[in-house]
């Protein structure tokens, strides 16, 4: 297996800043020291992921994942550790001088043979459009729609014939069992169990994956059957093991190589797509002929933090953007804007009408989902007239009123009296009050807010005040990383994030962790004096702190963060993300001793289990030693010095 040398990891984890790499698909803003955005693994309201420059490391207290930028890539892109290292690399400019074929993921075989078989399709039927003679009436179709030869090539479009053999005895010349073919979704199969080829007469669309793989089709009818059965113009691969309708996107592949310098563009439909892309557009992407899914949605957030809608201009087409919008948004991670094709025509039709230039040009000219809303109401209406304009008024001013910032209703206000005549002061004096909820702020309710302040039974490790031990806690005014923030003094209020609770004593613990990853000095006084962590997961990280220390002399936590065992992330960077303050030698001790007493008392609860369970065997002998030491531990307890 190629290994990455530990020297390269070490080179890229440098070169790289997380919080740019992770402000591409996050977006993060300042909030006391680290940078908080909302979670990209999870749909949320109140952003609860957090990053931290210095260190290096993320966290999100919500759902746990946490970790370094490798890790960040591993979850994002579920991607295995060398991949990520990979990935990193390239975005940085880094050769890492390794083939990393050996460490990909085995993929099933059964889907590895049904890909072959797709890839053989695409290529079958592309020959036959572009070569046969039975390709050439759909060839010609194409042209007719303005398709250039190097626009086929590049989308692989194809021809299934009339003769609805040919596939099958193609694949099984190539060596394709019957098994595969079944399941790969291109043979209808009769009720003997023999196989036919499911498209006949229909220019073919190789649908692909985010890698590029082809997994399905989608055939465009050339003829309307002579025997007047009513047949769908388009009709997609059945559902396999490869091809999911819901999950696809046409183009996705292709165009995602090109986010970076401009946001995808959904469009309706194929056509539309390979329309744009020889327009020079090439972030076109469009859903499998029904109505965009929550899955597509998801897909397209992860792949780019904002996307443009361009559907028909007409009626239909606006009326679907709507529909679209309300999905879209309730997807928080997305900024969404619109392109509104003029005279109801579609992309196509603009861009046989005006030029590709103009069409370009047209991509550019986005409108907010507010405004295309504004502009739907007023579409079709007969603002001349009295009644017709009040209307659109109450209507417009409902919407306009539901926008939080002032600045952007004033714009809002402004396009209304522009259109209406009606004096922009007049027409906010009559603007319903509102109080719209801004996405992202914090939410309120008793589980977000502060913890109540400690009783006395519960002072907090002795020397720290109040340090509650972990995320989201009351810290005053210490530096601490995280927790519940006021105003940072740069116009955000950091998010106040649920935690779990933790006692005195693991607190202590989680401190006194914390510090012993800060101060070798710290570290090597446990090591040598024997000191156990009570709580096993927290010897785990402090044992796996030890032995990166060693062979690490920088101590940077966003390494350690590649050494710790995946069952533990969560609580490592959790821990991590804590900024403790500077610490004396008789604070340390105090937070020993006071780990000490949490060893006794756990030791005391397990011996009166103990003893109760010798005592229902009537094992008197084991029954009086248990009782003697629980005796002795009572009186080492008591003879502690309080903490």
């Amino acid at each position: 297996m190629a290994a990455i040398p530990e020297t390269k990891i070490d080179e890229v984890r440098n070169a790289v800043n997380i919080v740019d790499y992770i402000g591409q698909f996050v977006s993060l803003h300042k909030a006391g020291q680290n940078m908080f955005g909302l979670c990209p693994f999870q749909d949320e309201k109140t952003p609860s992921f957090s990053v931290n420059e210095s260190k290096q490391i993320f966290h999100c207290f919500s759902c746990g994942r946490g970790g370094n930028v490798f890790k960040f890539v591993m979850e994002y892109d579920h991607l295995a550790f060398p991949q990520a290292v990979a990935k990193v690399a390239d975005y940085a400019g880094i050769e890492l001088g390794v083939d990393l074929d050996a460490n990909r993921p085995v993929e099933d075989p059964a889907k590895v043979a049904q890909k072959a078989l797709l890839k053989q399709t695409q290529d079958f039927y592309h020959h036959i459009l572009v070569n046969a003679e039975s390709g050439s009436e759909a060839l010609a179709y194409l042209h007719k729609r303005g398709l250039e030869d190097a626009t086929i090539e590049h989308f692989n479009i194809g021809f299934a014939p009339v003769d609805g053999t040919l596939l099958r005895s193609f694949v099984t010349a190539h060596g394709f069992d019957y098994d595969v073919q079944r399941k790969s979704g291109m043979f209808a199969e009769n009720q003997d169990g023999t196989l036919h080829d499911r498209f006949i007469d229909r220019v073919m669309f190789p649908l692909t994956d985010i890698n590029g793989d082809v997994i399905g089709f989608s055939g465009r009818m050339l003829h309307k059957p002579s025997n007047g059965r009513t047949i769908g113009k388009y009709v997609n691969s059945p559902e396999t093991d490869l091809f999911a309708k819901r999950e696809v996107l046409f183009n996705l592949g292709p165009a995602k190589n090109d986010f970076k310098q401009s946001p995808p563009i959904l469009f309706e439909g194929f056509m539309d797509v390979i329309a744009a892309y020889q327009a020079g557009v090439t972030t076109g992407i469009a859903s499998m002929g029904t109505s965009l899914t929550e899955e597509q949605v998801g897909i397209i957030a992860h792949q780019s933090r904002e996307m443009v809608l361009c559907y028909d201009g007409d009626e239909p087409g606006q009326h679907a953007t709507g529909r679209a919008l309300e999905l879209i948004e309730r997807h928080s991670r997305l900024k969404v804007s619109v392109v509104v094709l003029p005279d109801g025509q579609d992309p196509d039709e603009f861009i046989q009408s005006r030029g590709k230039e103009a069409f370009q040009q047209q991509m550019t000219q986005t409108i907010t989902p507010l405004g295309f809303r504004l502009h739907a109401l007023a579409t079709g209406k007969q603002l001349t007239t009295d009644q017709e304009k009040l209307d659109y008024i109450h209507d417009a001013l409902a919407l306009v009123a539901r926008e939080p910032d002032p600045v952007a209703q004033s714009v809002y206000l402004s396009q209304v009296a522009k259109l209406t005549g009606v004096n922009e002061a007049d027409l906010k004096t009559s603007m319903p009050a509102s109080t719209p909820v801004t996405p992202g702020l914090p939410a309120t309710g008793d589980e977000f807010g502060p913890e109540p302040p400690a009783d006395e039974e519960d002072p907090g490790p002795g020397g720290f005040g109040g340090w509650s031990g972990g995320s989201g806690g009351n810290f005053g005014s210490s530096s601490f990383g995280n927790g519940n923030f006021g105003s940072n003094g740069s116009g955000h209020t950091a998010p106040q994030v649920m935690r779990p609770h933790y006692d005195r004593f693991e607190k202590a613990e989680r401190l006194l962790l914390v510090l012993s990853w800060r101060d070798p000095e710290i570290a090597t006084r446990l090591h040598q004096t024997d000191f156990v962590f009570p709580d096993a997961p927290y010897q785990t990280l402090f044992d796996a702190w030890l032995n990166f220390a060693h062979e690490n002399e920088d101590g940077a936590i966003a390494g350690f963060l590649d050494q710790v065992p995946e069952d533990l992330m969560a609580t490592a960077t959790d821990l991590a993300m804590m900024t403790p303050p500077e610490s004396t030698d008789e604070e340390v001790d105090g937070l020993i001793a006071q780990i000490g007493e949490k060893s006794i008392r756990d030791r005391l609860a397990a011996l009166k289990v103990e003893m109760t369970q010798a005592q229902q065997l009537g094992d008197k002998q084991t029954s009086l030693t248990l009782s003697q030491q629980y005796i002795e531990l009572m009186r080492t307890l008591k003879a502690r010095p309080s903490v």
